[in-house]
């Protein structure tokens, strides 16, 4: 008794502002959470963005397991991390903090001053790629800078969970916000001009703006000229909690994603687990999973600067990859038509991404990070 005791006062104690939704940002909170908790070295208390896990995106055991962390008493003596865009961490600094941790994801080059200044309020700066590490360390952050990837829970991702449909054709799935960022315009140009309905395909979009992808598509078509007979694209808006969620993926038989530029992208690494190919742009903070080795890589034909990109203010005038639709063409024809090789690459992406972004490794990764900054 003693002992445990002991224990619960040997804790280190964090408060972890984040958002528990269906975003990215919520999805990397939510392990790196859980895989603190799991270690049993943590007390954490939750500060969510919203005040509560939002439904139906968190089953009923995560969100029992979140609300009492969300209850629990907060003081300035615990460690804060702050998961969040920088300009949000103002909105959680009601308690006068004396530790405190950023936690940045950059999707490009150059990150916004005004971010900069505030990360550099905090005692220390986590970025989840190795491209965010070298993009933080070339600007203005005075601050250290500590590399931790996101991660997963192997036991809801690994290749041994049953999809939630069967198809009965090779299904790539395309899954991301409806953002131009993304690479939606040439992944869908490229599909319209590559695969018609006797290739036996689908393409399924994932996002959160099923209608406007569908106009889009429509759209598109009319421009391009393309007659009936193309292979279908199907839209999927439904939100999935964590436990069917990695069953949906399942479902598919590769990922693509054409993107400009990630912090680190976490749906890719998912089907990585799951053993599901992946096609991704070679490019950005996908990188840390991605390579020649492990996935398809669409080639990049240099950089591209865009004034306004997605109407996102830290966003204007920067540079992104530019990725031709002839090459995302290429890549997905190549999927199709050399299984063994693909099943190559899918089995060293399982490996590698099941050894590398689990809950110990990563938490070892936090706890070594905290040991050198405030030797606890």
């Amino acid at each position: 008794m003693l002992d445990s005791h002991n224990k619960m006062q040997d804790r280190i104690k964090l408060t972890y502002a984040c958002f528990l939704n269906s975003s990215g940002y919520s999805m990397a909170a939510q392990d790196l959470i859980l895989a603190l908790d799991q270690s049993d070295n943590y007390d954490i208390k939750l500060d969510v963005f919203g005040n509560k896990p939002a439904r139906p995106a968190i089953s009923d055991e995560r969100y029992e397991k979140f609300i009492k962390m969300i209850h629990k008493k907060d003081d300035p003596e615990r460690i804060a991390v702050f998961h969040c865009i920088p300009t949000l961490q103002k909105r959680k600094m009601k308690v006068n903090r004396k530790k405190t941790l950023g936690f940045s994801v950059f999707e490009t080059f150059e990150p916004p001053e005004k971010w900069l200044q505030i990360l550099n309020n905090n005692d220390a700066l986590i970025v989840p790629s190795l491209f965010d590490y070298k993009v933080f360390a070339h600007a203005n952050v005075r601050k250290p800078i500590f590399h931790i990837p996101h991660c997963l829970d192997t036991e809801l991702y690994n290749r041994h969970i049953e999809p939630l449909n069967k198809y009965d054709c090779f299904s790539f799935l395309f899954m991301g916000a409806w953002k131009i960022r993304k690479g939606y315009k040439q992944l869908i140009e490229a599909w319209l001009k590559e695969f018609i309905i006797k290739d036996r395909v689908q393409l399924v979009i994932k996002t959160d703006k099923p209608q406007k992808a569908q106009r889009y598509v429509e759209k598109t078509k009319k421009q391009l000229g393309i007659p009936r007979g193309f292979a279908p694209i199907l839209f999927e808006s439904q939100v999935f909690d964590e436990k069917t969620l990695p069953r949906f993926m399942k479902s598919f038989d590769c990922f693509v994603l054409s993107t400009s530029g990630e912090g680190f992208c976490i749906p890719p690494l998912h089907c990585m687990a799951l053993g599901i190919p992946v096609i991704i742009t070679d490019f950005s903070g996908c990188k840390e999973y991605a390579n020649e080795n492990t996935a398809t890589l669409i080639k990049t034909s240099g950089f591209i600067m865009h004034r306004d990109m997605d109407g996102i203010p830290q966003f204007r005038n920067k540079k992104w990859a530019f990725v031709k639709v002839e090459d995302i063409r290429k890549k997905m024809r190549y999927v199709l038509d050399n299984p063994e090789m693909i099943k190559k690459k899918t089995n060293n992406a399982y490996e590698f991404v099941i050894k590398n972004f689990n809950y110990e490794k990563i938490e070892n990764l936090f706890r070594e990070m905290l040991r050198s900054l405030y030797n606890v």
